[in-house]
Order: structure tokens, then sequence, then C-alpha cells
């Protein structure tokens, strides 16, 4: 994900290690998305979405909720099962 946000928005992301299911997201500083609060992770286009809306002036709650709307909810094994389907390699 880190990566798609850099290269859809041109800006640098860094990777925080935690523990405990934590999985936050902040843009400029603000938290705008967090996994623990909504209970899922986010759509494949959720984050995008909502730096997108904000930074056309949308109102970050605004921005979440337009966002969420389309947003089909991603289980943990979902999404696990998604990264390690990307970092597989491809047989020739």
């Amino acid at each position: 994900m880190a990566a798609e946000l850099e290269n859809l928005f041109s800006e640098e992301s860094e990777l925080i290690k935690s523990s405990g299911g934590v999985f936050e997201i902040e843009d400029k500083g603000q938290l705008i998305f967090s996994k623990s609060k909504l209970g899922r992770f986010p759509d494949d286009d959720e984050v995008a979405k909502i730096i997108q809306l904000t930074a056309n002036g949308a109102s970050l709650v605004d921005a979440q909720k337009e966002a969420a709307e389309s947003a089909q909810g991603v289980s943990f094994g979902d999404w696990l099962k998604g990264i390690l389907h990307l970092k597989q390699p491809k047989n020739p």
C-alpha cells in the first residue's frame, strides 16, 4: 500500500512497526484511517480516496465517510492473502 500511495501522490511514506494489531495511516500528521477504530483494514482504494477528497477541500470526516461508503471492508485473512500474493514470484 505504501508504494502504491507513493506512486499515486509522489510523496514518501514511512512504515512504523508496532504490535497488537495496530494499523493506522496518517497523512500530513493527521490520522486518516485506524483499523482499531473501524475493526477492519482499508479497502484497496479507500485511503487514496480519503487523501484525494481532503486535498480537494472535503473535511476529513466527510472524506472518511464517502470513502467508507464505497469500501467493501477487508478481513485480515483476505488482506494477508493479497499481500502474500503480491510477493509471490511469478512462474515463467
